[in-house]
């Protein structure tokens, strides 16, 4: 699937859906039905399967679809979950400049 399309289908889904701008889960679940994925599939099924039959976006494209957005439309965000998320941008930032096993 293309970016453009599946960050077509975020934001709507965003705009749509307050609670896909909290979680992440959500906001997948609900661009999956956008797409009219059927999910009346186990979840090993759908994993392994997702990108060749399903042709669905990856979490991670949708998520970073989601950041972009919400960067740019920043009305799109949840203030509470984005505060959170900013609480933890150093801790990530510090993890992956660590090495494995490292204490952080």
């Amino acid at each position: 699937m293309k970016i453009k399309k599946t960050e077509e289908v975020v934001l709507n889904a965003l705009k749509e859906n307050k609670r896909a701008r909290k979680d992440d889960f959500i906001l997948y679940g609900a661009v999956l039905k956008r797409l009219g994925i059927n999910l009346n599939v186990s979840l090993y099924t759908f994993l392994s399967t997702a990108k060749d039959f399903f042709k669905a976006p990856t979490f991670e494209t949708v998520t970073r679809c989601r950041r972009h957005i919400q960067e740019l439309m920043p009305e799109l965000k949840d203030d509470k979950t984005a505060v959170f998320r900013d609480e933890f941008q150093d801790d990530y930032k510090i993890y992956n400049l660590s090495g494995l096993g490292e204490q952080i």
